[in-house]
C-alpha cells in the first residue's frame, strides 16, 4: 500500500522547490509530503508565487495524464500534469519515494516505472498507522463535504 495522491486532498502547498537533479522539481505539501517530477521531458517547475498557499483539491487520471488541482480561491484554479508513472511520492512517514501509479507487481519484479529509476521504497514499520490515519482523515473529508453538499441543496432547493 503506497502513498496516492488522493490521500493528501486539502493539504496546502508550503513550496516548490528543484530536486535532486537539474530537471527535478518538487511540490512541497504540508506534513513535508513532497510530489516529485521525474520526467525529464517537463523541467519547467510550477510557478512558486502562484503554487504556494493554494490547497491541492482534486486529482484526475487517465492512461496519459495525471492532473493535479490546485485551489487558490473560489473559481481560482491551477492545474499541474504529470506523466502517471513518472512522478513519485514521498512522504517522511513512508519512509522512502513511492511511485502511486505503477503496478506494484512490476515493481515486486525488479522494473522500475522509468529505467533511471529506482522502484518504490518499502514502507517503513510506521506506515500502516500513518496510512490508517490518512484513510480516516481522507473519509471525514468526504463526510464533511458530503454533509455540505447536502446543506447547499437544502437551502437553494
Amino acid at each position: 500500500m503506497k502513498p496516492t495522491l488522493d490521500l493528501y486532498i486539502g493539504r496546502r502547498v508550503l513550496d516548490v522547490a528543484r530536486g535532486g537533479e537539474d530537471w527535478q522539481w518538487v511540490v512541497i505539501l504540508e506534513g513535508e509530503v513532497r510530489i516529485v517530477n521525474k520526467s525529464r521531458n517537463e523541467t519547467m517547475a510550477p510557478s512558486r508565487e502562484e503554487l504556494i498557499g493554494t490547497k491541492l483539491e482534486s486529482i484526475s487520471f487517465s492512461t496519459r495524464d495525471t492532473t493535479i488541482t490546485f485551489l487558490r480561491a473560489p473559481h481560482n484554479f491551477i492545474k499541474l500534469g504529470f506523466n502517471p508513472t513518472q512522478y513519485a511520492i514521498l512522504d517522511p512517514a513512508y519512509g522512502g519515494e513511492a511511485y502511486p501509479q505503477w503496478p506494484e507487481e512490476l515493481e515486486e519484479a525488479g522494473i522500475p516505472s522509468h529505467p533511471d529509476e529506482a522502484v518504490s521504497a518499502d514502507p517503513s514499520e510506521e506506515w500502516v498507522a500513518h496510512h490508517q490515519k490518512l484513510l480516516s482523515d481522507q473519509q471525514s473529508r468526504i463526510d464533511r463535504q458530503a454533509r455540505e453538499f447536502l446543506a447547499e441543496e437544502e437551502k437553494d432547493g
